[in-house]
């Protein structure tokens, strides 16, 4: 099974997880989004909203609970104010045609 780790970032941080991952092959694919948030973060550039990063990370289930730990440090979640990360299990859903 395959799991998504996202994350929501301040503008620009993606970068750090995409040069952090690149090479790592327990992960299939990192992508970054730009985004706008009224609630995330306590800085606003935009009247009410700030732009953040989306990232999402590709991992196979038997590394996402390590490569977790290793965006949360990167990222620095833990501070608040600096985002937040999650992880969910995607299925595979064949049709049939």
């Amino acid at each position: 099974m395959i799991c998504e780790i996202g994350a929501f970032l301040h503008k620009g941080e993606g970068v750090n997880l995409i040069a952090h991952f690149k090479a790592d092959k327990r992960v299939f694919g990192v992508y970054v989004e730009p985004g706008r948030t009224d609630d995330l973060f306590k800085f606003r550039e935009f009247g009410a909203a700030s732009e953040n990063d989306i990232v999402t990370l590709i991992v196979d289930s038997k590394h996402v609970d390590k490569i977790f730990s290793e965006v949360e440090s990167v990222t620095g979640v833990k501070t608040p104010q600096r985002g937040l990360i999650y992880q969910m299990p995607l299925h595979r859903r064949v049709a049939n045609i």
